[in-house]
C-alpha cells in the first residue's frame, strides 16, 4: 500500500509540474476526479512526491556523470586545466612529448571527477529532506531551472566543502595506467619549471619579464568547483526534461497508479 501512495504522490507532482495552475496543493488535487485530497494524501505528504522525483532526478544526473566519460566525454562539461595554468600549456606544449603531459592530466582531472560524482545523492538528498511546501511550490511555479537554483543555494557550500577532500582523494588515487592525476600534474609541472628555470634566468640578465614563470594552482579546488559546475548543469538537464514532459518521465509510475485507482486501491 505504501508503494501504491508514494506512486501515486509522484503521478500528483508530475501533474502540477505540467501545469502550475495553482498555489494551493489541495486545490489542484480536485482535478483527478473522486480522488480527493483528504481521502488521497496531505500537502505535507504531496510534498514527498516532489522529494523522490528531486532525488530520482539527482540520482539520474550523478550516475550519468560517475560513469566513464561522464565528464571528459562530454564537451559541455569536459574539465580542462585552469586558466593559471594557461602560460604552463602554452609553453611546454611547444617541446615533444609537452602535449601529451598535458593531456595526461586532463584526463586524469576528468576521471577524478567522475569518481567524485558517485558521492554526492547524500548530501542532496539532506537538503530535500527539508524541503517544506512553500518551497516545493515555489520550485514547480518558478522558472525553468528552478530546483536547480534551489539546490545550488541550499548546497553548494556543503557540497564544496565535503566535495573538496574527497575530490583531494580521488586525485590522489592511480585512476588511469596507475598514475594519479596529482602525479601527472607533478609531472608537467616539474618539466614546465625545468624548461622555464633558464629561459627565466636569461630573460632576467636581460632585465625582461620572467616568460615562463611559476605556476600556482590549487588542484582541488579548481577541479572541485568545475565537478559541481558540470554536477548542476547536469541536474538542469534533467530538470528540463521533467519540465518539458513530466508523464513520459513518468510514465511507469502512472501505468501503476491509474492501475492502483482503478482496482480500487486508492480511494
Amino acid at each position: 500500500m505504501r508503494n501504491v501512495r508514494t506512486s501515486f504522490f509522484i503521478l500528483f507532482f508530475v501533474g502540477l509540474l505540467s501545469s502550475c495552475l495553482s498555489t494551493d496543493l489541495t486545490s489542484f488535487v480536485s482535478s483527478f476526479g473522486n480522488v480527493t485530497s483528504q481521502e488521497a494524501f496531505t500537502n505535507s505528504e504531496a510534498i514527498e512526491a516532489m522529494k523522490d522525483a528531486l532525488v530520482e532526478g539527482i540520482t539520474v544526473s550523478a550516475s550519468e556523470l560517475s560513469t566513464t566519460d561522464g565528464y571528459f566525454g562530454d564537451s559541455a562539461l569536459k574539465i580542462f586545466l585552469p586558466e593559471e595554468a594557461r602560460v604552463m600549456v602554452d609553453n611546454i606544449g611547444k617541446i615533444p612529448g609537452g602535449q601529451r603531459l598535458v593531456d595526461d592530466v586532463v584526463l586524469r582531472l576528468n576521471r577524478s571527477a567522475e569518481e567524485a560524482a558517485k558521492d554526492v545523492v547524500p548530501i542532496f538528498t539532506d537538503v530535500i529532506k527539508e524541503m517544506t511546501v512553500a518551497d516545493g511550490i515555489s520550485i514547480v511555479c518558478g522558472g525553468d531551472n528552478a530546483a536547480t537554483e534551489y539546490l545550488r543555494e541550499k548546497t553548494y557550500d556543503k557540497l564544496y566543502n565535503l566535495y573538496r577532500p574527497k575530490m583531494a582523494g580521488v586525485l590522489e588515487k592511480p585512476l588511469v595506467a596507475g598514475i594519479s592525476a596529482d602525479k601527472a600534474w607533478t609531472t608537467l609541472s616539474d618539466k614546465y619549471n625545468e624548461i622555464g628555470e633558464p629561459v627565466n634566468f636569461a630573460a632576467e640578465v636581460l632585465g625582461k619579464e620572467a616568460p615562463m614563470p611559476p605556476v600556482e594552482v590549487d588542484l582541488a579546488g579548481y577541479a572541485t568547483k568545475k565537478a559541481l559546475d558540470g554536477l548542476f548543469a547536469k541536474i538542469a538537464e534533467e530538470e528540463a526534461v521533467i519540465r518539458e514532459n513530466p508523464l513520459n518521465y513518468a510514465s511507469d509510475m502512472i501505468q501503476k497508479v491509474f492501475g492502483a485507482v482503478k482496482a480500487g486501491l486508492v480511494n
